[in-house]
């Protein structure tokens, strides 16, 4: 595998040097981390579904990249958690193909693949310039190996997991690998910080760059400036340190717009999963963890001046895994199919505005072991559930503990469930949906009404897809418990 990863290199790397600038635009990925699709103020006024609890954070620099770009309302993360989810975003590969199951938990065996190619490496050969800064969690704590610097990053500047002890004045910094030590400030503000210094250093002015600008907030443990927190009655931290990251993103902009840089810029806002927080995703059903569209679905902006249409609402179906060939497609690097399987397609005909609708020749595919449902496929307007127990009536929110498809061993607490072993995996392997749900998404994105029983050659069709895809998926995942695979980096 690492043989083929390398001849693949070797045809970018030839590509990049036959058309290395070539006007390439500059890219940046503006990430949060556990941000509800309700959280952002224009995507809440969109949805005319207020409550006595509805958010009351505003975010006026995303909304106003929304206003110079293109809004997303059905666009999916990579998967209801965080791990998976940045994996699918950097690679265009569905995370249970990566084998990154789940989260990745302290000393756990997952991780990134050296294996995998990311953005970052895709770039690299057409002359870009890489930089990572902010939340990584693609390996486990503390790790030495499958970091950013590995993953095709020249610069980095980055946390393994969130914020610690908290997004004020974090002590868990690395830059290039050495930790950084006791900050000062909030997370955000020093994640930008570190964005604006490095684009005032940058010493190769005349290529092109592609930053990643991965925020830890608003994970736990939450942390705001007091002048921001007391401007809300209920979750106070929670929004104040939204609107905290939205500041931290307008002093980016800025910079951008009076250096000119946002003319050649290409700008995606995205959020890695949903929210756990009660109303920051509606009017979507469930929450982060969970394989409903309040998990799964998230906020998705892109700014491209000039190049497509401003205040442009698109409806079109999408997800993380299509990030890596829209980009690929953008700046001319050619994938060929049978390279390595990818999930995505590029969205790029969408984005520009010439096509509304374009055939996805591959369904939107989740799978996630730890709650029901287990599986989700959309495919057009159709979306499938796949549940191992019963299917439960229809509630706007779930108790990720109460509902846990493993529980704690005696004498274990309650986040134990969140560990990844040898247990884990053979219980993901044997245990295949067996219940169906199905939901006309167009009509029905609240996931309130299953209509099964009313299409039963659409469930048929959909069933078939989705148990195919899962038991491919996890066997090109494979085991990280395997000791004949040395590291699974040959697997």
């Amino acid at each position: 595998m690492k043989g083929s990863k390398n001849l693949i290199l070797l045809s970018l790397l030839i590509i990049g040097i036959i058309s290395c600038k070539a006007n390439n635009p500059n890219i940046i990925i503006l990430l949060a981390d556990d941000l509800g699709y309700n959280d952002i103020s224009c995507y809440r006024a969109m949805s005319n579904m207020q409550t006595e609890r509805s958010p009351t954070c505003v975010t006026p620099n995303i909304d106003h990249l929304a206003k110079d770009g293109v809004l997303f309302t059905d666009f999916y993360a990579g998967a209801a958690v965080c791990s998976p989810s940045r994996a699918a975003l950097l690679t265009g590969r569905n995370a249970t193909r990566l084998g990154i199951y789940n989260y990745i938990p302290p000393e756990s065996p997952m991780h990134l693949r050296d294996s995998e190619i990311t953005i970052a490496e895709m770039v690299k050969k057409k002359g870009y310039q890489t930089v990572h800064l902010g939340k990584w969690h693609l390996v486990t704590d503390n790790s030495k190996s499958h970091l950013p610097s590995d993953q095709g990053f020249d610069y980095s500047f980055y946390t393994y997991n969130n914020a610690q002890p908290s997004h004020k004045n974090p002590v868990n910094y690395f830059r290039n690998g050495k930790p950084v030590g006791q900050t000062k400030g909030y997370a955000c503000q020093l994640v930008v910080d570190e964005a604006i210094n490095w684009l005032k250093d940058r010493h190769k002015s005349e290529t092109p760059f592609y930053m990643n600008v991965w925020f830890n907030e608003p994970h736990d443990k939450v942390a705001a400036p007091d002048s921001l927190v007391k401007r809300h009655d209920y979750n106070a931290e929670y929004y104040g340190c939204i609107e905290n990251m939205d500041n931290a993103i307008g002093r980016l902009l800025d910079y951008l717009n009076q250096t000119g840089l946002d003319k050649e810029t290409v700008i995606i806002f995205s959020s890695d999963n949903g929210s756990k927080m009660n109303h920051s995703n509606d009017p979507l059903r469930g929450a982060k963890v969970f394989n409903y569209e309040g998990g799964l679905r998230v906020p998705f902006i892109i700014k491209w001046d000039k190049k497509i249409y401003p205040g442009k609402v698109s409806h079109f179906p999408a997800c993380f895994t299509d990030v890596f060939l829209t980009l690929a497609d953008i700046i001319g690097v050619p994938l060929k199919s049978n390279e390595r399987k990818l999930d995505g397609i590029s969205i790029l005909p969408v984005i520009k505005g010439k096509k509304k609708e374009i055939k996805r020749n591959k369904p939107l595919f989740f799978f996630k072991y730890t709650h029901d449902p287990v599986s989700m496929l959309r495919e057009g307007e159709w979306c499938l559930l796949g549940y191992l127990n019963d299917i439960p009536p229809y509630a706007p929110f779930y108790n990720k503990f109460e509902t846990a498809n493993i529980k704690p061993g005696k004498g274990e607490d309650r986040y134990s469930q969140w560990a990844f072993r040898l247990e884990h995996y053979n219980f993901m392997l044997e245990n295949e949906p067996s219940h169906f749900a199905l939901y006309n998404i167009k009509t029905d994105k609240e996931q309130r009404y299953n209509v099964a029983d009313q299409y039963p050659g659409i469930v048929e069709k959909m069933r078939k897809e989705m148990l195919t895809l899962r038991i491919q998926m996890i066997e090109e995942g494979g085991s990280w418990f395997d000791k004949k695979l040395k590291n699974n980096e040959t697997n």
